[in-house]
């Protein structure tokens, strides 16, 4: 009897553990499709005037079909960088913020 329960223990033990992989896993999985929206956040964070940068961000939400996304960077975008500071075209952001609405009107 101490056996069997010695082996039930260990496979609820193992059980546990591969649990814990497959959480693991997803983590990562989950990280690893963030990881260019965060490296972005970073880039941001150290130069907020990069244009550049911002259109990068932007490019991401429009290659995920994230619409809500797109309009909340440019109008983050067009209040955060500074002319006198900014390393780019600052009017690009305009510009292409404009085309957005232009080619997908008013989203709710």
């Amino acid at each position: 009897d101490d056996e069997e329960e010695e082996d039930d223990e260990e496979e609820e033990d193992m059980d546990v553990e591969g649990n814990d992989m497959d959480l693991r896993l997803a983590r990562l999985e989950h990280l690893m499709e963030r990881r260019p929206i965060l490296l972005s956040s970073v880039l941001l964070r150290q130069n907020p005037h990069n244009v550049a940068e911002w259109h990068k961000r932007v490019k991401l939400y429009k290659d995920a079909n994230d619409a809500r996304n797109v309009i909340q960077t440019f109008a983050e975008a067009v209040k955060t960088v500074d002319p006198e500071h900014a390393t780019g075209k600052p009017h690009t952001l305009w510009l292409s913020f404009a085309e957005f609405y232009e080619t997908h009107g008013d989203i709710d």
